[in-house]
């Protein structure tokens, strides 16, 4: 059973290193609201396993004038999506 792993906080949180150590290679990962910024660092995107799919939630790029600097790994969804993965994965973890 997959999880879909929704990170909110900014890479200070030290979030997506938590989330790495549980992680399975069919899982995914969300980010929203100030998690976002994770979507512009190479660093914290590189140490993502390629299997697992990487997002990020568009509304709140905008909102954070980051979108025009995400990284080409990121799949930007919009909350329509986000509801969609949801119901595809087992359970959503939510990182905060």
């Amino acid at each position: 059973m997959s999880s879909l792993h929704t990170i909110n906080r900014s890479p200070d949180s030290r979030l997506l290193e938590s989330c790495l150590k549980v992680i399975n290679a069919d899982d995914a990962i969300l980010f929203i609201e100030d998690g976002v910024y994770h979507c512009v660092s190479l660093v914290n995107l590189t140490a993502i396993i390629e299997t697992v799919h990487v997002y990020g939630l568009r509304e709140d790029m905008l909102a954070r004038a980051t979108l025009s600097q995400t990284a080409d790994r990121v799949e930007i969804v919009d909350t329509t999506r986000f509801v969609e993965l949801c119901c595809e994965h087992g359970k959503v973890v939510s990182w905060f």
